[in-house]
């Protein structure tokens, strides 16, 4: 979901511990001119790690990464990069650098997801004209690829909120499907994101902000006008269907919106697409609805087909399928421990509850918020087991607190059956 990242730090000592990190390699340094005084020189040394990009100035370092291309080696942001994958991605940049995520303030953002079209994509790209007032223009450098972006005064791109619209199956024909699309909503502007609850990197913990940027993806392409070349409005009225062939004409939305009334260009676009959503299946309809299930998916806690073998290795190699973490520190099911707590399990998932009050006997608010914070891998199984889907969509709260109360029903609903099959006054043959 979340497919590039600028940070930039100013914490000194933070600063003199990359400079000096071992895994980090020299690219090149370079010097320039200060443009408002050409006394100053800006020095800027640049060095990497595996695709993520340092940047070091004289008082601060910017840190260039992208998430879904690191998940994948560096080769391809194809596949379907969940918010789970996404979570453990900015955990491994903290432990392999050592570093506190609330020092990295993020001041670049770019997020979205793929889907199939279900149309030839290069018509796809082509049909797309407008979001919001703003129309989509050929982006240089990709081959059907488009953004659209608020000008400002000066006839600049500003960078608030851009949208950007492009054919991923033919950039990467070998990792996906060639009709896949691409929708991505892009900000250099914090107080943009900030509004979703993202400010340093250790927000993208928290699955609250991906709910919040999901809901973003969708009212975003809900304000895309989308010219529908390919449903069959024959079933329509004569008056309609004229309607329909004016509206399909690129030049009159250019028209419609140079118009200086403002409100004409959203008058417009309600009246088409009132009259294209008489026709059930239609293109915009059938996008959406791709776009809502691939979200569903994202927020899942099941394995992308695509990275399912390197995402299982990586839970084997960092806790097993399920994490048995103490209090005392990380240990898996084959670890011997000296540790003189005495390990207790969930009646219900199986899972240690160690963390919890000695008198728990059931996962409970405590222990699920641990999962969330130090195994969000588990945290998933666990939310997939027992959240109903009317919650999905629901604050973090709400959601442990419905996680612990549907646990607390399955084991109340094994102890009845148990005493049903097994009545007290019974006579037992294994006692």
């Amino acid at each position: 979901m979340i497919d590039f990242l600028k940070f930039y730090i100013t914490d000194n000592s933070t600063i003199r511990h990359l400079e000096n990190h071992y895994l980090l390699e020299w690219v090149k340094s370079e010097d320039k001119l200060n443009l408002f005084d050409i006394e100053v020189i800006k020095t800027k040394t640049v060095k990497h790690f595996k695709g993520i990009v340092f940047c070091f100035f004289s008082n601060r370092v910017d840190i260039i990464f992208k998430p879904h291309y690191y998940f994948n080696d560096g080769l391809h942001n194809a596949n379907d990069f969940r918010v789970i994958d996404c979570i453990q991605t900015i955990l491994e940049l903290k432990n392999l650098f050592k570093i506190d995520l609330d020092l990295l303030k993020i001041v670049n953002i770019e997020f979205g997801l793929n889907i199939v079209s279900p149309i030839d994509i290069k018509k796809l790209i082509t049909f797309l004209l407008y979001h919001e007032r703003n129309e989509f223009k050929t982006d240089i450098g990709l081959a059907y690829s488009k953004k659209s972006f608020k000008a400002n005064a000066n006839g600049t791109m500003n960078t608030y909120k851009i949208i950007k619209a492009y054919a991923k199956g033919l950039q990467f024909p070998e990792h996906c499907n060639i009709n896949t699309f691409r929708f991505e909503i892009k900000s250099k502007q914090s107080k943009y994101f900030n509004q979703f609850g993202i400010y340093t990197a250790n927000d993208l913990l928290k699955y609250d902000c991906y709910l919040k940027i999901s809901n973003e993806i969708i009212n975003e392409f809900d304000k895309v006008l989308l010219l529908d070349c390919e449903t069959d409005f024959s079933c329509l009225k004569a008056s309609e269907q004229s309607k329909i062939t004016k509206y399909l004409n690129t030049l009159t939305w250019f028209n419609i919106s140079q118009d200086p009334y403002k409100n004409r260009f959203n008058k417009e676009r309600a009246k088409y697409l009132n009259i294209v959503s008489k026709v059930e299946n239609n293109l915009k309809y059938r996008i959406e609805n791709l776009i809502f299930k691939k979200l569903e998916l994202l927020k899942s806690g099941y394995y992308s087909t695509q990275k399912e073998s390197k995402t299982k290795s990586f839970q084997k190699i960092k806790s097993g399928y399920y994490s048995t973490i103490y209090k005392g520190g990380n240990v898996t099911q084959t670890e011997k421990t000296n540790d003189k707590q005495e390990r207790r399990n969930c009646r219900v998932t199986k899972l240690d509850i160690s963390m919890q009050k000695d008198e728990s006997i059931l996962l409970s608010h405590s222990g699920i918020k641990y999962y969330l914070e130090n195994n969000p891998n588990v945290f998933e199984k666990i939310k997939t087991e027992y959240l109903s889907s009317i919650w999905l969509n629901s604050d973090l709260k709400t959601q442990i607190k419905e996680i612990a109360h549907n646990i607390r029903n399955t084991h109340s609903n094994q102890l009845n059956k148990q005493n049903k099959l097994y009545p007290k006054y019974q006579t037992q043959l294994f006692v």
